[in-house]
């Protein structure tokens, strides 16, 4: 027959093994997410990278044409004085 100390050990270690068991899924769950969230701040990143090339062609693209209006509003307004 098992001591009372025995079985309390072997209790004592099950419950350790599925602690330990619980932990190492847990820390899996934890690694796919932290890998997901990586992905998806790689995609973040790289979306404001072309959404800042396209602010920056808009912004070339609309001073060009400020230039334009300028020159266009000025030569109106010379014909018109002459």
């Amino acid at each position: 027959m098992c001591s009372p100390y025995l079985h309390s050990t072997e209790q004592e270690r099950m419950r350790w093994r599925m602690e330990k068991a619980q932990l190492e899924q847990s820390v899996e769950e934890n690694k796919e997410r932290m890998e997901k969230l990586e992905s998806y701040w790689i995609e973040a990143q790289t979306l404001c990278q072309a959404v800042d090339e396209h602010l920056k062609e808009t912004q070339a693209q609309y001073q060009a044409l400020e230039r334009k209006y300028s020159k266009a509003k000025r030569l109106i307004k010379e014909y018109q004085q002459k």
